[in-house]
């Protein structure tokens, strides 16, 4: 769900006519996505599992998703990345996709951390802007797996919740 929401939310980022990412981000006066994470943390329930971006009438709007167990629900928010205001909020039950997620998030529950606070232990040696950000759990092991924008060019990382370190990235042949 979160993997289609962030492809959905990349294909405007390919139009001619939109300004680039890179432009976008290195605006002057935008709230950090970390920001923007910890308010909802505070004012929402469910736990926060998925970080994105998008492109609306050419300002950047950020993407959170997040999962509440109790109410087995998926909700998703756009927020406008300058002054934090909520631009729209949907919902919908989860789905069988969604159970790699609750593993990662019942990982973060136990370890007593937030999703914004793994994702500023997962960049804080790493230099860039933050593209996306979603939880996972894949080979019995749960880790956050973001996408960093530097000097215009796009780089994956790996961070284990159990461990709280960098993971190796895998590559298939």
């Amino acid at each position: 769900m979160v993997r289609l929401l962030v492809a959905l939310c990349l294909f405007p980022l390919v139009s001619l006519a939109a300004p680039s990412i890179q432009s976008l981000v290195s605006q002057e006066g935008l709230l950090t996505p970390i920001s923007v994470m910890e308010n909802w943390e505070q004012q929402e329930q469910g736990t926060l599992c998925g970080f994105g971006l998008d492109i609306d009438n050419e300002q950047l709007v950020y993407l959170l998703s997040a999962i509440n167990p109790d109410s087995k629900r998926v909700y998703q928010f756009e927020y406008n990345a300058l002054d934090g205001a909520l631009l729209d909020k949907s919902s919908q039950p989860y789905e069988s996709n969604s159970i790699e997620q609750l593993h990662a998030i019942s990982l973060m529950r136990e370890k007593n951390i937030s999703f914004s606070s793994l994702v500023s232990l997962a960049i804080q040696n790493q230099n860039g802007f933050l593209l996306q950000a979603d939880l996972d759990h894949d080979l019995s092991i749960s880790y956050l797996e973001l996408q960093i924008l530097n000097n215009e060019a796009k780089k994956v990382i790996a961070f284990d919740i159990e461990n709280l370190r960098p993971l190796p990235l895998l590559k298939w042949d």
